[in-house]
């Protein structure tokens, strides 16, 4: 026994270190130049450059607002402040985010110890949703810690569901601050305060001391990430400084059909939904796999572990007693009542209900898969969560590696790294126009047409998989002191009459320093009537400093 312990430890060592670096590798192989990814970059960037205080988060595009606060910043910035190299902030996001998870696996292994850990651990640290988003810079990856910090909090606190592990006063803290944390990265934040009054309201019955220290502790929790809010307040005023994101509020109707695709979304928080994350559409998603013909198989199993999975969650949600836990019913009540939070909620917003936008409820999700989990343990299923989760990790680590040269940071790394050492932006993207913090004003030439310096060589485009319309393009830059990224491109495709029958735009996220020619393919979507001739045209590009040479 005295030999066996060590080794065990040994093995669960090596085991969250070699987690940490798959989580870490998959987030630096994601999306980086991409419009969002940038911009979360940029807020911490201008605050590193310019040694200036972030008093503003990430873009709430919708209404072109932005949310207050300096965590999103600080916590970008402060990694390069340790290490100034563009992988620093991935390293910090992926130790707060496995860290959150690792919490959530300990408290699922208290609350359902017959489980196996080597499947609740590895399940909540490789399934899609946690690792696109809590690896990549995006500010929903940022939600996740504050999320599993919040329900932990959340099911101590209240009576029904609390184990007993965390007292009521640290319990309600923890809510508070989890709240205090999400509001400075997403606006779904007001999502958790009806959870937060649930749990003050059943505490109550314990009298009024015990309420009166609940509500203290939850203001408390709150105030300690707020604090990072009041330089935002004091310098902009409580109407500046909201950032404007009162614009998304806007009350209108949901159908009934939007409750049905928000329950499958919810429980797919806890599957293996990988179509969403391996492209935006159908030709996307068919072209990616006939260039990469080897994932075909892998993909295969887990997409339709994906659709099955929360298929069997749902039916389970129908029993009525759970062979470990007596807080079944209450678990059944809680996933009912988040998904008709969810519903409820959206009829106030302006934002469609994207499953991104109420991430901040995935931890509920995740409980439920557990409990789910304990009516199917048997070793003969234990033997295909196994299989499974191995294919699901070769799965996520082949397509990382697949999608690296198509958008991540080593697309480009010399650009941004370039930024760092000079302490300058501007080599690497501007702000978005409306950015409340992008003092000074972005130059008015920042945006332009590039067509005086910009040449587009040979464009060509062919039909591809599902019939997606691909173009090659080589963009070649002309001009001796200008680099251009974010190319808007217009396309326009005409009938052998010459009549327009299809038209589309995008963008192409690379950066093309003076002098330099860049090979592009784009995927222009799926070819939905038939057209005889096509022109691709850049009108608008984004304007950089040029990299020393």
């Amino acid at each position: 026994m005295t030999a066996a312990f060590p080794r065990r430890r040994a093995l669960w060592v090596a085991a969250l270190v070699g987690l940490f670096a798959f989580r870490l590798l998959y987030g630096l192989c994601f999306e980086f130049f991409f419009e969002d990814e940038t911009q979360i970059f940029l807020i911490g960037l201008r605050a590193y450059a310019g040694r200036t205080w972030p008093y503003f988060g990430p873009d709430v595009v919708w209404t072109k607002s932005q949310i207050p606060g300096a965590l999103q910043g600080l916590l970008v910035a402060v990694p390069m402040m340790v290490a100034p190299v563009p992988e620093a902030p991935f390293v910090l996001l992926n130790v707060l985010s496995m860290s959150a998870l690792a919490m959530l696996a300990w408290y699922i292994g208290k609350r359902l110890p017959t489980l196996p850990r080597w499947l609740v651990w590895g399940w909540l640290m490789t399934i899609p949703w946690t690792l696109n988003f809590s690896t990549s810079l995006i500010n929903t990856s940022y939600v996740l810690p504050g999320a599993i910090l919040f329900f932990v909090g959340f099911f101590e606190a209240h009576p029904r569901l609390s184990l007993g592990r965390v007292s009521s006063p640290l319990a309600h803290f923890m809510m508070g601050a989890a709240i205090g944390w999400v509001m400075q990265f997403h606006m779904s934040w007001p999502l958790l305060v009806p959870y937060a009054a649930i749990a003050l309201l059943a505490r109550a019955r314990d009298g009024w001391r015990s309420a009166g220290r609940a509500v203290g502790a939850l203001g408390a929790g709150i105030a300690l990430p707020g604090l990072l809010l009041l330089p935002t307040l004091l310098r902009f005023g409580l109407h500046a400084g909201a950032g404007g994101t009162g614009r998304n509020l806007q009350v209108h109707l949901l159908g009934p059909g939007v409750l049905v695709t928000t329950t499958g979304r919810f429980l797919a928080f806890a599957s293996l939904e990988v179509i969403r994350f391996i492209g935006s559409d159908t030709p996307k998603r068919l072209v990616f796999i006939s260039r990469h013909p080897w994932i075909a198989p892998l993909f295969a199993l887990v997409w339709v572990v994906g659709i099955v999975h929360p298929l069997v969650m749902a039916r389970l949600w129908f029993k009525r007693r759970h062979p470990a836990r007596d807080d079944w019913p209450a678990l059944r009540a809680l996933v009912v009542g988040t998904i008709a939070l969810v519903f409820i909620a959206f009829s106030f917003v302006m934002e469609p209900p994207q499953a991104r936008s109420f991430y901040v409820v995935s931890p509920v999700a995740m409980m439920f898969a557990a409990y789910c989990w304990s009516f199917m343990d048997r070793p003969a299923w234990r033997r295909v969560a196994a299989v499974v989760l191995g294919v699901n990790i070769a799965y996520h680590l082949g397509l990382a590696l697949a999608k690296a040269p198509e958008g991540s940071l080593y697309m480009n790394r010399a650009v941004v790294a370039a930024a760092l050492t000079e302490r300058d932006p501007d080599v690497f993207a501007h702000r978005r126009e409306y950015a409340m913090d992008a003092i000074p004003a972005v130059d008015a030439n920042a945006r332009r047409d590039p067509r005086d310096e910009v040449v587009l060589l040979t464009p060509a485009w062919s039909i591809g998989a599902g019939r997606a319309i691909l173009w090659r393009v080589t963009v070649h830059n002309i001009s001796s002191t200008r680099a251009y990224r974010d190319f808007l491109y217009y396309t326009n495709y005409r009938d052998a009459s010459g009549r327009q029958v299809l038209s589309r735009h995008g963008y192409i996220v690379d950066v093309v320093q003076p002098g330099e020619s860049r090979a592009i393919e784009i995927n222009d979507g799926a070819a939905d009537v038939a057209f005889a001739r096509a022109t691709f045209e850049v009108v608008l590009a984004e304007s950089l400093k040029p990299l020393r040479k």
